[in-house]
């Protein structure tokens, strides 16, 4: 015999689900408003720890990120910054030039190559003679050569600028009488191989003598001579015979101006 109870347990049971439903879909607009009315700047967090603009929302779209393209541990790094173009260069400014000092330069020529060329009695040089130590100032020049009479010059040497001399030596006119008529001397000392003398050279028409208390006492005339030179630097006088021996000559003076001169009149006698 059945109870008076059992047709209430459908409606029971169906009550029941009504509430349950109820209920899920009430935790469902409770969830929606949550998710919806969150503050943009505070994301949700997942259970993982990530926010869920993490996560993409679709899969053809990509996670945002902050790295930047070819920063990757397979990228290659970028290459150095190379120096600036010439364009980016600021021009330079162009240098002036300052104009040089005019140099001090002493000069002298002359018509006849080789002559010997004094400063206050001092021996420079021959000509061309181009010399730039020679200090600023008034000067007596004297130039001379073998066989023609010397020229003498008052110059002035200038401190800023060159001095250019240019000499024309005159001309050599010795006749026969003049020559026959010649007779100098100079004091000289021979010098020999071991040791030396005193004596006298001199110079007449008929050639060169050499007179000394030695015995090496000698005459020559002209036409033997072979060498007759004057090392002015080295104060010695050279003379030698043709094919024969050889003398050298030497004085006691300051200078070798004694045998310079001796030497000039002796060439201009035997022109």
């Amino acid at each position: 015999m059945r109870s008076l109870e059992e047709p209430d347990a459908p409606r029971g049971r169906r009550l029941l689900w009504i509430l349950l439903g109820v209920a899920m879909l009430g935790g469902l607009v409770a969830w929606y408003a949550t998710t919806r009315t969150a503050p943009p700047d505070a994301p949700a967090k997942t259970n993982a720890g990530a926010s869920l603009t993490d996560v993409p929302t679709s899969g053809n779209e990509r996670p945002a990120t902050t790295e930047r393209p070819g920063s990757g541990a397979g990228a290659r790094a970028a290459p150095p910054a190379g120096p600036p173009r010439r364009a980016d260069r600021a021009p330079a400014r162009p240098a002036t030039a300052t104009p040089a000092p005019a140099a001090r330069e002493f000069r002298v020529t002359t018509d006849v190559p080789g002559a010997y060329v004094f400063l206050d009695r001092k021996f420079l040089g021959t000509t061309p003679f181009v010399s730039r130590d020679v200090a600023p100032g008034r000067y007596q020049l004297n130039v001379q050569v073998e066989g023609r009479p010397p020229v003498v010059r008052t110059v002035e040497v200038l401190a800023d600028a060159p001095t250019t001399v240019d000499v024309t030596m005159p001309p050599a006119a010795r006749t026969a009488e003049a020559r026959a008529s010649v007779d100098m001397a100079v004091a000289v000392v021979h010098q020999h191989g071991v040791g030396s003398c005193d004596g006298t050279l001199r110079a007449t028409g008929d050639g060169l003598r050499y007179e000394t208390a030695h015995k090496d006492a000698f005459s020559l005339p002209y036409a033997s001579v072979e060498t007759f030179t004057v090392d002015y630097a080295e104060k010695r006088l050279r003379l030698k015979q043709r094919s024969g021996r050889a003398w050298n000559f030497t004085t006691t003076a300051a200078n070798a101006d004694p045998l310079f001169v001796f030497h000039r009149d002796v060439e201009a006698a035997r022109k």
